[in-house]
């Protein structure tokens, strides 16, 4: 059986096309569109017309991809942006009349467990207990579990897009800039470093588009090319991975162009994601930083036609 999944991201819409092979997933295809739900819009919990309008063509778009694979079924799930305006609901509606199946808005608990499972596919998980980390536009979920289950999770409303439209930095980031976005990640975190030491984590594992960028930059830096897309996890040099964040928490738009491996599409958000992985840094004692090349559309994926 062929399936597609459609992930209805709040900066980024994905698919895959997928089909079981002994009992795993077996890529088929896969793309993902920028339609950024969130600009111009999002802290008034609204999509803004040009961004609803960026969603439209994307999805009918994915409709002649989906037909040209001659895919069986279609799970399409929305998350943050979706949930929290007040035209998600519409707009998940118009998208249903397009794709001739429902849109399931998917809440934050629910978005975390199908992070798990699509990490847990691409990374090879023990019985140690790790931290994962998923960077969304919306929201960014943080995941503590091991191969055997999730210990805890939550959704913290901490978007890459939420950041921005709140706080509208400038480019480069001020002084004043990191310390007021800094401060208000730890704030949003609240008690997050009481729940995360009992456990002793050491990794950390990171996944989604913007975490993507960031490894695809230092695969550049080391190998002087692109991440291998048929790996579906990297392990990433500690290191060099704190100094990246720091380069770009402070680097200029020009800067950032001229950084092999950049995707101009997240030019602009990378500074924040930077800063935001950087604070995290700050709540364990991490030795080993993996990227994880799978995540929620993954998860649904495995959790919806595998298990």
């Amino acid at each position: 059986m062929r399936a597609a999944v459609i992930d209805l991201g709040t900066n980024t819409f994905n698919l895959i096309i997928a089909e079981k092979q002994n009992g795993k997933l077996y890529e088929i295809y896969r793309d993902k569109r920028s339609v950024k739900l969130g600009k111009g819009g999002l802290v008034q919990n609204i999509i803004a017309s040009d961004a609803y309008e960026r969603a439209i063509i994307a999805i009918k778009e994915y409709v002649h991809i989906i037909k040209n694979y001659n895919t069986n079924k279609i799970k399409a799930i929305a998350t943050s942006a979706f949930r929290s305006t007040q035209n998600g609901l519409l707009l998940a509606k118009e998208i249903e009349e397009i794709i001739s199946t429902d849109v399931e808005i998917i809440d934050g608990d629910k978005e975390a467990e199908y992070i798990y499972y699509g990490i847990k596919t691409a990374v090879q998980l023990n019985n140690e207990i790790v931290l994962m980390v998923d960077i969304g536009g919306g929201s960014n979920e943080l995941i503590i579990g091991n191969n055997e289950k999730i210990y805890w999770k939550k959704s913290y409303l901490l978007g890459i897009s939420r950041l921005i439209e709140h706080f509208k930095p400038t480019d480069p980031l001020t002084y004043q800039n990191i310390y007021s976005i800094s401060e208000h990640i730890k704030a949003t975190l609240g008690n997050f470093k009481e729940i995360i030491q009992p456990y002793g984590i050491k990794t950390l594992i990171c996944s989604s588009g913007s975490f993507d960028l960031i490894a695809n930059i230092l695969h550049f830096k080391e190998f002087n090319a692109a991440l291998d897309p048929l790996k579906t996890y990297n392990h990433l040099n500690l290191w060099q991975y704190i100094k990246l964040l720091d380069t770009l928490i402070i680097s200029s738009y020009e800067q950032r162009k001229e950084m092999l491996g950049m995707d101009l599409t997240r030019i602009e958000m990378i500074p924040i994601a930077a800063l935001f992985l950087r604070t995290i840094m700050e709540y364990a004692n991490f030795t080993k930083i993996i990227h994880s090349a799978y995540a929620i559309k993954e998860g649904v994926w495995v959790k919806t036609f595998c298990i």
